[in-house]
């Protein structure tokens, strides 16, 4: 019976040590941004590009030009390609009340006549925290080849902790979206 009992006591201390520590899952948000006179257009939103070290399922960490970790329990709800694209319609639809806007190649199968291409280039927090975004957006009607492009580069401090970077990486997606509204409203 003593026996039994080291025994049974001894496992739930084993056990006890056995509990899995919690996963985070974070999205980039939109954010609010100033409405802008719309053009009554249908936009697509296409597929947003990206650098294959960018298509991990973690948060980024801060770390050199030549780190590209994550952190360990800190993970995208999404692929980050398909979040970017889905809060870049959410900002644009805010950002351009009178326009429909909507992901091109999604549910809807309206045809669009303004298309925006999006690829980006950088995105991540280097070792003191700091985010750079670097992307080039194309804005066309659907039916020309009559291309608009604009080089977009911003950073901001994202700290240290998954939140902070992923709040930061928000804001900086809601300033691109601040700017091409300004290029869909001229």
């Amino acid at each position: 019976m003593k026996r039994r009992f080291i025994l049974s006591s001894l496992c739930c201390a084993i056990l006890s040590g056995c509990t899995s520590t919690n996963i985070n899952n974070w999205r980039i948000a939109s954010i609010p941004g100033v409405a802008k006179r719309g053009t009554g257009n249908r936009i697509g939103v296409r597929s947003i590009g990206l650098p294959s070290f960018m298509s991990q399922t973690g948060v980024p960490e801060p770390g050199s030009a030549y780190m590209a970790n994550t952190f360990p329990n800190d993970v995208w709800a999404a692929p980050l390609a398909a979040m970017l694209q889905t809060t870049m319609v959410e900002n644009l639809a805010q950002r351009l009340p009178s326009d429909t806007v909507f992901a091109d190649g999604g549910a809807i199968g309206a045809a669009p006549n303004q298309l925006i291409e999006i690829q980006v280039f950088a995105f991540t927090p280097n070792a003191q925290g700091q985010i750079l975004l670097s992307a080039q957006f194309a804005t066309r009607p659907a039916k020309s080849l009559n291309w608009q492009f604009l080089n977009f580069e911003s950073s901001a401090p994202g700290g240290q902790m998954a939140e902070t970077i992923v709040a930061t990486m928000s804001s900086l997606w809601g300033e691109a979206a601040d700017r091409l509204a300004s290029m869909l409203s001229t």
